[in-house]
């Protein structure tokens, strides 16, 4: 299970690789730390359109610099991860970028979000959203809080494959750390076009066809020794739902989602629940991502 750990040596750092090291001991896992370092920009006199040779040997000594800089620091950094082994990344361009060109290396993308304005967010968005948008791979955000650990771990469950997915995941994640699971289903209260009669029975029957399979599964974690409860919870929309559900359960270190691989188009037509989340929610959460 090894890890890659975008940092950027702001306050988000030091929670990103104290979770680091929790779980890559867990699982004796490498950690890839990486820094992009945005590239030195020559900005000319408005009477001159050119670059002299100087001028580029500047910029290069500037960027070589930076680069040496980041290196220096990404070994410090390092140095708290030992005795795991930990490969370090130097990169120029955008972050969301050269996560994405690394993730191959990983089985994990550990990432912490930051607070953003909202005219901010609608005209360059975060690193953090980019991310989650493009990987193939799961992603844990660390945001609100860092967790101290995982032992109430809320698995949002739908009876999709891409939940299962998720579930599967979380299971083989947080294992070493015997937590409990709560498995939440969010039940859309949503008005059939059916006669009253016909339709409460349909509704009863869906229900009942949904209990059914939340108890078995919850009996098959217990079997394997974890400690499990499922809830089922009505809201408008499975956001809401997993919003208001939260407000009355403080002790929840880490949320965990199953997102679809949608295109470009779908993405910005649905949304998902996972990026309203990711923009509302002030928890830790995990985002494991399905693709067919």
């Amino acid at each position: 299970m090894d890890l890659l750990v975008p940092v950027d040596f702001t306050e988000i750092t030091n929670p990103l690789l104290r979770i680091a090291k929790t779980l890559g001991e867990a699982h004796k896992a490498c950690i890839y730390l990486l820094h992009t370092i945005s590239p030195v920009l020559y900005l000319p006199y408005p009477e001159s359109f050119g670059m002299s040779v100087v001028d580029l040997e500047l910029l290069a000594q500037l960027q070589r610099a930076k680069e040496a800089e980041a290196k220096e620091k990404l070994k410090g950094l390092a140095k708290f991860l030992e005795p795991l082994k930990v490969e370090l990344f130097v990169e120029i361009g955008d972050p969301a970028e050269s996560i994405l060109e690394k993730e191959k290396l990983a089985d994990l993308i550990l990432m912490g979000s930051h607070r953003k304005g909202l005219v901010e967010r609608i005209l360059v968005g975060s690193t953090t959203e980019k991310v989650v948008k493009y990987t193939k791979k799961p992603v844990l955000i660390v945001k609100g809080r860092e967790p101290e650990s995982f032992k109430n771990i809320l698995v949002c469950y739908d009876f999709s494959e891409h939940a299962q997915r998720a579930l599967d995941f979380t299971l083989d994640l947080f294992s070493p750390f015997n937590p409990k699971f709560t498995l939440l289903h969010i039940e859309e209260t949503i008005e059939l076009p059916l006669i009253e009669g016909l339709r409460d029975v349909v509704s009863q029957r869906y229900r009942e066809e949904k209990l059914k399979h939340l108890d078995e599964l919850r009996k098959n974690l217990t079997d394997r020794g974890f400690s499990t409860e499922c809830i089922v919870y009505e809201a408008k929309s499975p956001a809401e739902g997993i919003r208001d559900f939260l407000k009355n359960r403080q002790d929840v270190d880490l949320v965990i989602l199953g997102s679809r691989g949608l295109s470009g188009l779908k993405r910005v037509l649905l949304g998902t629940t996972s990026s309203e989340l990711i923009k509302s929610l002030d928890l830790p959460m995990l985002i494991h991502r399905s693709f067919q």
